[in-house]
């Protein structure tokens, strides 16, 4: 155990690198009080599918056009300040919400408005934090520094849907939300005494070029395209568990809140094991190969749910689910740090996240128009498609299938 814990610690010893994290690990926790509560309300509210349907989208498409600005925001100015700007200007959309709530003034369609704030700011925090990382940590450590990025969102929802669940039960969802406005400012206070390298941030004559260059290069390169193709597809069928699981919760497992966020906090505690060793641990098959893997095995971890729908098998597939998907991330974002010039971080980050975030709204209106003609269960199945069979196309790419051998010679 000492030698798995011994990469984090030696990142974690670095100030900036350690400082920047909190502020992350603080900022994702927030986020995760928000969706559950937002996902909550609305179902409590109008127990529609459709309507819940309309709030993935408007937490996730606004992406489509604010991951644009974030990107040339990211390579243009300062990307710490940019990300304070961010902070604050969500903490303050988030608190408009408690806020009517205590007046007595909350609608649903005053949610649908925050959400789209919300996702229309999302880029900046997802482009800028792979942004900075190169510049703070040695290359050596990307990889433990990468997995610490995705620690970060599955300590934040092991934690955060378990907290938001009981929270949402003692003073309801709205109130809830407040957590979600502390954890903004606290990051801003931290980014505010970061010391970034001048390196970490692009020239504005960079910047100028625009996206066309950026998506020439993303598009040429067999490992970028095939495993943001991949993922986005991926995404689709997780946009679709906005949907399905709420339901499944509440119609065939007969639970509250509770039970919501204990299935949102075990799918995260999947996701925290596997990325902790997949951080740690050496894969004994090239990265590319491995990300194929793990996401033919994602898909297939939902399919006992469609078959034996009881809270144990529930339980045990979203806790699956998390273990196989989790290294995605870690391993493809280690192969694209290193085929990434620095100057184009900010607008390469943006651009395959914003794609790849696409799926998710997608799916959200997917499983907001199938749910209600096949019911919970059957959207189940389409999701396990979705997530799992583009695996199998991305081992017929050469490239891909060879990126990142064991022994250190990366496919360019």
């Amino acid at each position: 155990m000492p030698e798995l814990i011994r990469p984090y610690a030696e990142v974690l010893a670095q100030p900036a690198f350690r400082r920047f994290w909190i502020g992350f690990l603080l900022s994702t926790l927030g986020n995760e009080f928000t969706r559950v509560a937002f996902v909550w309300f609305v179902y409590r509210k109008t127990g529609s599918a459709e309507a819940l349907g309309i709030l993935m989208v408007c937490m996730t498409a606004p992406i489509l056009i604010g991951g644009f600005l974030a990107g040339w925001l990211l390579d243009a100015f300062d990307r710490r300040r940019v990300l304070i700007a961010d902070a604050l200007i969500r903490g303050v959309a988030m608190a408009v919400v408690p806020l009517l709530y205590a007046f007595d003034r909350l609608e649903v369609w005053h949610v649908y408005l925050a959400g789209a704030i919300y996702g229309f700011l999302m880029m900046i925090e997802l482009a800028g934090t792979p942004s900075l990382i190169p510049s703070l940590v040695a290359p050596a450590r990307l990889a433990v520094a990468n997995a610490l990025e995705m620690l970060g969102y599955t300590l934040a929802g092991v934690i955060g849907p378990v907290l938001a669940g009981v929270l949402i039960a003692a003073i309801g969802a709205p109130l809830t939300v407040m957590v979600d406005v502390a954890a903004y400012l606290l990051f801003a206070a931290l980014l505010a005494g970061l010391k970034i390298p001048p390196s970490a941030t692009a020239t504005a004559a960079s910047s100028r070029r625009g996206y066309g260059g950026t998506a020439s290069m993303l598009a040429g390169n067999s490992v970028l395209l095939s495993t943001t193709l991949m993922f986005c597809v991926f995404n689709i069928g997780g946009g679709m568990q906005g949907v399905w699981l709420p339901i499944l919760v509440d119609r065939h497992l007969g639970g509250g809140s509770e039970a919501y966020g204990a299935l949102l906090g075990l799918l995260a505690s999947g996701q925290t094991v596997s990325t902790l060793l997949a951080g740690a641990l050496a894969s004994r098959l090239p990265l590319g190969s491995a990300i194929c893997a793990a996401q033919f095995a994602a898909g297939m971890t939902l399919v006992p749910i469609f078959l034996w729908p009881s809270a144990v098998t529930v339980a045990l597939g979203m806790f699956a689910f998390g273990l196989a998907s989790a290294p995605l991330t870690i391993w493809a974002q280690t192969l694209r740090m290193a085929i990434i010039p620095a100057e184009m971080r900010g607008r390469a980050f943006a651009l395959l996240r914003l794609i790849m975030q696409g799926g998710r709204p997608l799916g959200g209106i997917v499983a907001g128009l199938l749910t209600p003609m096949v019911g919970a269960l059957g959207t189940v199945v389409a999701a396990a498609a979705l997530a799992g069979l583009p695996a199998i196309a991305g081992l017929f790419v050469r490239g891909l299938r060879q990126a990142g051998r064991p022994t250190g010679d990366r496919q360019r």
